[in-house]
Order: structure tokens, then C-alpha cells, then sequence
């Protein structure tokens, strides 16, 4: 997600699609908290710059809500909008805000080679999508800001120009240099700035007229005559020394170019041409690499790069391709060495037979010569060694899909590593095979289509290539092709050896047999990331053997590794990684899927532990998984483990569940309800989990599962408002319990659909039940599940209107509870206060939920703090303190909302309070 500044105020996700950013004050929070990335902004900073000096007495209740708001409409990922005394920051890279990357971009370019300096300040000002802003123009940033950042814009383009004057390319410049000196004429070191480039580009009389305009007007609007920077320009005004004559043409064969055309659907990439450029003018360099995955668009680049650079090699380019990763082999150096030395004019019988002597002769042939040697697709650094010339005067250039860690006889060697494309640099890629109209006119499907091939070149290339082979063809028809998983690989192929598929295979036959068997088990882990542990686990490897086996893929660019510990793919990868699983045999397939569900069993039982919801053991646990288990340290790394693995976990259960792993997947889905439980929010995603569970519980004959899962998805429904269906459920549920003849399992049965009777309006059926469960719970000794349907017969009670028994039940299973870090205390809690309220009792009542909510945020249990805060504001609005319960519904309305979860009932006590506007959330 990136928020753009210089052009307007916009927000936009990844691929580039705009997100709406709907009240003008909403605009100017995120402006504020955007020009302040990373930095705590306060609140009353916040509340002049939204309503001026005298804001409204809502104003610091409005600002929650715009923040509640704003802070759903981002990512959470690259920016987070936190709440941090005394305001609120917005944290994020330099990157995700446009201003900030163009200063950074400004400020990196300062100590480089002119060349360096200038591809880098380009790349700053296309930040700008603009015109030239004149001073006094208006803008949607504050005044300072807008003022600042034009300031830093005009001094890049005055150093781009300083730079391209001195490297003799000053007719790049030109029409930027008039353009900014047409709204800011009387800036003496821009107009001197136009003049001297004018004068370098030819054009001499052009130059004096503008330098005579200027004068002109310096002394009419201000009075005053040219200043020494204007006067120095006009003294050079003829003077520049003739540009030197072209060398005259010599034979071909003395001055070799062998380079492949530089491909026409080039697209960006001028942050990366930048990068070369720095590389290649590091003093002592003689080798770059340009490394990444297959089909990313390295070779593109590099020729792209020597094309641009030919005047530095003046005496040859060469170039050879050595295929390391072909389905024919990889080129021999030896062979690769006699083409060189060919190119170099060497007759056929004076070529050398062994390798050591043409790379000797290599050496010497191009040793005090400024030439480009690009070798591409090398496999590995052996195969590249005996062709690296390692002399000053000699540039290699270098591409792999490997990372090349050995480079032999090769003393001084950049790597740069490449990445797909940014969505606007690929939407501009297919704008150069694709009729832009067509793209215009479906712009939702052309970001779609950018998206699924992941910003791959290659990718693009073939779905431009087949958009343009169908004129008639709609892009909503590719994009859809490409969503299915089934279809997308296809369509990125070209019939031939060429598409995403091939190149992948081809980067697969340079693994070893060990690390090519574990690329195409991680097809059965759907997860955006995958650990150590889980790849151990998938393989039957030790955890050792994992992260090595890991490494060897990411050296290949198969994975990346987005933080320590954590190896990801794109979406093309886990798809054709999820083709190749099909390749394995059935049993290994099974073994490796039992493997990851017994990985993931042991997980969730961690998971859980660490938020304070175990749940009781339903197997015998089996072997440890082979490379061990993450156990997060408390319930904030729980939480963001399960977030993490969710989607894994899911897919495994609805998968294997289909597959016939039936008594191990009910197992799971079990193990991990507490998480989705704890979090909130995945209710859709936790409901097709237990769903595919109970169908593999009733697949595998299993009894228990079919009672636990049953249970589960009770829960769910009522979660969901979903009464009846819950009570449907779960009277069909009970007899298989009561069969069962095991108390947890019935225990579960009868309290879901106790619940779900009470919330039909049945509390008087509900009561036998819950009084049933907790005769059973006392007479096991179980004081824990004693006080959670202790607490479930005091609601009864209390809406049955008996608040004295109601207020013994409550208060026995708060006693039960006490002195726990458990969330079955502050519900509890929250029970005895609503029976104290109904006593009237209010004071004693917000004791109790004050203890309730300081133990919802250390369980980091939103659901419940949610309600919580909700309970309190009520009683605080009962006790006449209006202003206070008004904080806590806003504290309740946010959560509610970051969770997906109903806002009226919130919005309407707020708007009884009246206290001011309802703030705009959700």
C-alpha cells in the first residue's frame, strides 16, 4: 500500500488500485500523519490541523472516529496507523509514502558519479506526475510542506542538470529546465541553469534571449539587475569549447559489438539501471551480478544498461549466453572462450585447445582495452570463471537465476539482486504491446491481470503477447483465466519452451535431488510463508537440513526470504509448486501430509497454550515433528503466528479432509478453534474449516469428532447470530454425545445448545441444562469448567428475573476463577457485573468491569473487550458521567469495526448520548 502526496492526496493498494479516502478531514489526517511517517503526530496537532484554532468540543471524539476509520482502510502491513501517547504515528518504509521516497531518493543521489547522480535524480522527479507548481500555488498539503517539497524539487533538477552538463548530455534536460523556469522566472539559478544547456545543445541565440527576458523582468517587478550566478551564465553564452569530432569508423572486427537488441517492451526499472550505474562506478570494480528469479527480466535490464553505456567501451561489447539453466545443458567455457576470442579477431587455427590456455590468451587480448563483457545465464560461478577478465579497464556483467556465492579469480564483484516489477511499471509494460485504449477502458481488469502475474516480466510479456494476438478478446476473460488456479500456468505459456512454467523447470534441473523433492512437497503447504519447521516437517528432515535445503532454493530465487526465519513464494511459484506435488508418489504424498498435520497439531496445542485456551486432549500425542515446533512466548506472538499460518491451516483441513486423512484433520480443526475464537476475525474462514472437519469427522466413522466438531460449529453459528440453526445442530449433535458417554464431549453439546435456546427466547428450557452441567462439572472436581457454567446459569437466572440466585452463581464462579489469567474470568467478571447493575448496585458493577477489560488487553482478547467497553460505557452513562461512557463506546465502535463486526447497536448509544456527530466508521 503507498500513499501518493505529490500529486493530490491519494492512497493506493499494491496493485496500484485507489482506495477512497471519503471526507475531506479524513484527507488531511492521512496528509499530516503521511508528512510525519514514523513519528507520533499529538492529538491536539491533529485536531488544528483537521478544524483550525477553535475546533468544535467534538473534535478529539470526531478524530477517533476518522482514525478508527483510516486505520481499515490500510494494510496493516506496510503502513500501520497505532495510537501512541500523546497522538498517534503512521509507521511504514520510506517507500510507501511518494514525498518521503523522493527526498530519500534526492538526498542518496548526493556523493555519487555524475552518471550515478543523474539516473537517480530522474528517478526522483518521475515521482512527480505533475506540471510545475509555481510557489503561490494551492495544494493539498500544508503550506510548509508544499513549499518544502517544491524547493527540494527544483534544487534535484538543478543538480540533474549540473550533472548532465558535465557529462556532455545536456539536451535531456531542456524541456524540464523551461517547464520550471516558466513558473519560476525569476529563480537566477535555474534560468542560468536553462542558458547553459541551451548554449551546450546549440542553440546560443536562445539562450541570451531567455538571459535578456530575465534581466527584463528583474528590474521591472523587483527593481534590482542580474545577479553573479545569472552573469557568470551569460559570459559562457558562446564560449563552450566545440563538442570533439567522432572518431573515424574501423573494421568491425577491431571494435566487436555482439550485443542482443535491447527488447522493446522495456518498462521502470530506472531505480535498477540507477543501481548498475552506482555499481559500475565503485573504484576497483570489475564484475557486476544481476541476480533473481527466473523470468524476472535480468537479461532485459543489463542489455537495456550497455545500450545506454556503449560510449563507455569504445574498444568492443561482447556478449555470450551460456544457458546454465537450458534444457540442453549449459554452454562449456571452453566453447564459450573460443567464440570470445573469435570475436576478438582470433583466426581459427591461432584459437587455443585447452581451457586454461584460451582464457589465458582472453586475458591478454582485452587487458588495457575499455570493453563490456556481458555473460548471461550462467549456472554457476565455475562455469564463469575462466571468462572473467578481472582487469580495471574490463566491465562483466553477469546473470543467474543463483546467487553465485564463489566467485573465483574474480577479485572485485557487485551483486544486485532483481525483483518484479511495481505494478505501474508493469501496467506500462503492457501498455507497450497492448493498445492503451483497451487497457483504459478496463483498467480493474488490467490491474487484476498486473496482479496475478506478480509483476513478473515474463508473465506479462505472454499475456500481453495473447492480448494482442485477440483484439476482440475483453481482459475481464484473461483475468479471469489467470484467478483460476487451475488455468493460470497454462495461460502464461506460449505452447512451447517458452512461458513461466518452463522457466521454472528449467531453474528446478539446477537443484540437487534433496532440495528439487522439498520445492515440490511445499506444494502441499498453501501458506503464503513457510518456516523451517513446517518444511522439516514436510520432508521428514531435521530442522538443519530444512534451512539448508530452504537456502539452496532462495540461492536459486525458487524463495525469498522476507525476514529471518521465514521463506516465501509468489503466487506463480506455490501454483506451479502445487502442479508438481501431483509428480510425487501416493504414499510419499500421504506421508508428507500426515507429517504437516501432526507438525500443525503440535502447533496449535503451542498456539493455544500461549493465549490461555488449551483445549483437552483428544489423542495420544505421536513423535515430535522431526525440526521441531515454534512456541510463541505469549499471547501477542500467538496471535500473530495464527494470523500468519491461518490460511495454511484451512486449506490443509478442507484438502486432507478430502483426501481421506479424516481422524487427524477433525484433530486439527479442534485444536486450533481457540485461536479463531480468540481472534475475532475469521468467522467466514473458521466456519468452511469446521464445516470441511465435521465432514471428514462423519467420513472417518469418528464418533468424538463428530461430537467436538458439531460442538465447534455450534459455537460459530451463535458467534454469527445464527440461532436456530445452531439449535438444529446441536439437538442432532447431543444423542451422538450422550452415545459417546463422555463428559467434556457432552458437557460441550449441552452448554451450545443451552445457548442457543436462552438466545431464543428459551431460557426457561435452557436452565434444567445448565444446572445438569454444573452438578456434572462439581461432582468431576473440575473447578475451571464449574465456573464457566457457573457463569452460564447466572445469565439465565438473571433473564429469568431471579437476580439473587443469579448474583450466588456469578459471584462462585468469579471466586472459582481468581487470581487466573484466563478468559473465562473476564467473562465472568462481565456476568457479575451485568447481575450487580440489575441489583443497582452500578458502582460495584464498573468495579468488576474495569477488572474484566485490564484482563481483555493483557489476553489481547478484542471480542471481548469490544463488550465489554460497551458495559462500561452503559454504566457510566447510567451514573450521569456521559462524557466518560462516550470514550468507552468509541473505544468499543473501533474494535467492533477493525473485526467486521454489526455497529449499529454501538452507534445508537452514542447517538443517544448526544454529545456530537456520530464519527464516520466502517
Amino acid at each position: 500500500m503507498r500513499i501518493n502526496l505529490l500529486a493530490g492526496v491519494e492512497l493506493r493498494r499494491a496493485d496500484g488500485t485507489e482506495v477512497p479516502v471519503a471526507t475531506p478531514k479524513r484527507r488531511a489526517l492521512l496528509t499530516v500523519l503521511a508528512l510525519e511517517l514514523n513519528r507520533v503526530v499529538p492529538t491536539d496537532r491533529l485536531v488544528e490541523a483537521l478544524w483550525g484554532s477553535e475546533p468544535p468540543p467534538t473534535a478529539r471524539a470526531a478524530l477517533q472516529g476518522h482514525v478508527a476509520a483510516l486505520r481499515k482502510q490500510l494494510d496493516g502491513e506496510q503502513l500501520r496507523l497505532v495510537t501512541r501517547e500523546p497522538g498517534y504515528v503512521l509507521t511504514g518504509g520510506q517507500d510507501a509514502v511518494d514525498a518521503h521516497e523522493f527526498d530519500s531518493l534526492v538526498a542518496s543521489s548526493a556523493g555519487l558519479t555524475d552518471p550515478a547522480a543523474a539516473a537517480v535524480l530522474r528517478a526522483a522527479l518521475a515521482l512527480w506526475p505533475g506540471p510545475w507548481e509555481a510557489e503561490d500555488s494551492p495544494s493539498a498539503l500544508p503550506d510548509q510542506a508544499a513549499r518544502s517539497l517544491r524547493e527540494t524539487r527544483l534544487r534535484a533538477l538543478e543538480r540533474l542538470a549540473e550533472a548532465l552538463l558535465r557529462l556532455d548530455r545536456a539536451p535531456e534536460v531542456l524541456d524540464e529546465l523551461a517547464a520550471a523556469v516558466a513558473v519560476a522566472p525569476r529563480r537566477e539559478p535555474v534560468v542560468a541553469l536553462l542558458m547553459l544547456c541551451l548554449d551546450r545543445a546549440g542553440r546560443a541565440g536562445e539562450a541570451l534571449a531567455v538571459y535578456r527576458r530575465t534581466v527584463r523582468r528583474l528590474e521591472e517587478e523587483l527593481g534590482i539587475g542580474p545577479g553573479r550566478v545569472l552573469l557568470a551564465a551569460h559570459r559562457q553564452i558562446g564560449s563552450a569549447p566545440p563538442r570533439p569530432a567522432r572518431p573515424e569508423p574501423v573494421r568491425r572486427s577491431a571494435v566487436p559489438c555482439q550485443l542482443p537488441r535491447a527488447s522493446r517492451g522495456f518498462a521502470g526499472r530506472a531505480a535498477d539501471l540507477a543501481r548498475i550505474d552506482e555499481a559500475v562506478d565503485r573504484p576497483g570494480r570489475t564484475a557486476v551480478l544481476v541476480c533473481g528469479a527466473a523470468g524476472v527480466g535480468k537479461t532485459s535490464l543489463v542489455l537495456q544498461w550497455a545500450h545506454r553505456n556503449t560510449d563507455r567501451f569504445p574498444d568492443g561489447r561482447l556478449y555470450v549466453d551460456l544457458r546454465g539453466f537450458d534444457e540442453s545443458g549449459p554452454v562449456d567455457p571452453r566453447e564459450a572462450l573460443g567464440g570470445l576470442l573469435r570475436a576478438l579477431d582470433v583466426a581459427d587455427e591461432a584459437v587455443p585447445a585447452s581451457l586454461a590456455e584460451r582464457s589465458e590468451l582472453f586475458r591478454r587480448l582485452v587487458a588495457g582495452r575499455r570493453m563490456l563483457v556481458v555473460l548471461d545465464n550462467v549456472r554457476e560461478s565455475a562455469q564463469a570463471a575462466p571468462l572473467y577478465a578481472d582487469i580495471p579497464e574490463v566491465l562483466t556483467l553477469v546473470t543467474s537465476r543463483s546467487r553465485l556465492q564463489e566467485r573465483p579469480n574474480c577479485t572485485a564483484t557487485v551483486r544486485l539482486t532483481l525483483d518484479v516489477l511495481a505494478p505501474a511499471d508493469a501496467l506500462d509494460l503492457l501498455a507497450r504491446v497492448v493498445d492503451p485504449a483497451r487497457l483504459a477502458a478496463e483498467p480493474h481488469a488490467a490491474r487484476r491481470i498486473v496482479e496475478l502475474c506478480d509483476g513478473l516480466p515474463l508473465a506479462l510479456r505472454i499475456a500481453a503477447a495473447r492480448l494482442a494476438s485477440r483484439p476482440d478478446w475483453a481482459l475481464a476473460e484473461l483475468a479471469a483465466e489467470l484467478a483460476d488456479e487451475q488455468t493460470a500456468l497454462p495461460a502464461l505459456s506460449t505452447g512451447g519452451a517458452l512461458g513461466v512454467a518452463s522457466a521454472l523447470a528449467l531453474s528446478c534441473r539446477a537443484l540437487s535431488a534433496p532440495a528439487a523433492r522439498l520445492f515440490a512437497l511445499l506444494g502441499l503447504h498453501a501458506g503464503r510463508e513457510v518456516c523451517p519447521q513446517a518444511a522439516a516437517a514436510l520432508g521428514g528432515l531435521a530442522a538443519d537440513e530444512a534451512a539448508g535445503l530452504l537456502a539452496e532454493l532462495g540461492a536459486a530465487h525458487l524463495v525469498e526470504q522476507p525476514e529471518p526465519g521465514l521463506f516465501g513464494r509468489h503466487d506463480l511459484v506455490r501454483l506451479y509448486t502445487r502442479e508438481l506435488t501431483d509428480t510425487l508418489a501416493a504414499p510419499e504424498r500421504r506421508a508428507a501430509v500426515d507429517r504437516l498435520l501432526d507438525y500443525y497439531l503440535a502447533t496449535c496445542a503451542a498456539l493455544t497454550r500461549a493465549l490461555g485456551r488449551p483445549r483437552l486432549p483428544v489423542r495420544t500425542p505421536g513423535p515430535a515433528p522431526s525440526g521441531g515446533v515454534a512456541v510463541p512466548g505469549g499471547p501477542a506472538e500467538a496471535l500473530e503466528l495464527f494470523r500468519r499460518e491461518e490460511r495454511a491451516i484451512r486449506t490443509l483441513v478442507v484438502e486432507a479432509g478430502r483426501d481421506g486423512h479424516g481422524e487427524r484433520v477433525w484433530q486439527l480443526a479442534y485444536e486450533v478453534a481457540p485461536a479463531y475464537y480468540h481472534d475475532g476475525g475469521f468467522l467466514p474462514e473458521w466456519e468452511r474449516l469446521a464445516r470441511s472437519a465435521l465432514a471428514a469427522a462423519e467420513q472417518a466413522g469418528s464418533l468424538e469428532g463428530r461430537v467436538w466438531t458439531s460442538g465447534d460449529l455450534g459455537m460459530i453459528l451463535g458467534e454469527q447470530g445464527r440461532h436456530a440453526e445452531q439449535a438444529e445442530l446441536m439437538e442432532r449433535a447431543l444423542p451422538l454425545a450422550e452415545r459417546l458417554g463422555r463428559r467434556p464431549p457432552l458437557v460441550r453439546c449441552l452448554s451450545v445448545l443451552a445457548e442457543a435456546l436462552y438466545e431464543l427466547g428459551g431460557a426457561r428450557g435452557a436452565l434444567p441444562l445448565l444446572e445438569r452441567m454444573v452438578e456434572m462439572e462439581r461432582a468431576a472436581g473440575d473447578g475451571r469448567s464449574a465456573a464457566v457454567q457457573l457463569n452460564n446459569l447466572a445469565e439465565c437466572r438473571l433473564t429469568l428475573g431471579e437476580p439473587r440466585p443469579a448474583l450466588a452463581a456469578a459471584e462462585e464462579s468469579v471466586a472459582l476463577l481468581a487470581g487466573r489469567t484466563d478468559p473465562a474470568l473476564a467473562i465472568s467478571l462481565g456476568t457479575l457485573a451485568e447481575v450487580r447493575i440489575a441489583l443497582g448496585l452500578a458502582e460495584q458493577a464498573l468495579e468488576v468491569l474495569l477488572q474484566a477489560l485490564e484482563l481483555d488487553r493483557e489476553l489481547r482478547d478484542h471480542r471481548m473487550e469490544a463488550q465489554h467497553a460497551e458495559e462500561t460505557g452503559l454504566v457510566l452513562q447510567g451514573l450521569g458521567r456521559g462524557r466518560e461512557a462516550r470514550a468507552y463506546y468509541l473505544r468499543s465502535l473501533e474494535v467492533l469495526d477493525r473485526h467486521g463486526r454489526p455497529l449499529d447497536g454501538i452507534r445508537a448509544r452514542l447517538a443517544a448520548l448526544g454529545l456530537g456527530p456520530d464519527p464516520q466508521v466502517g
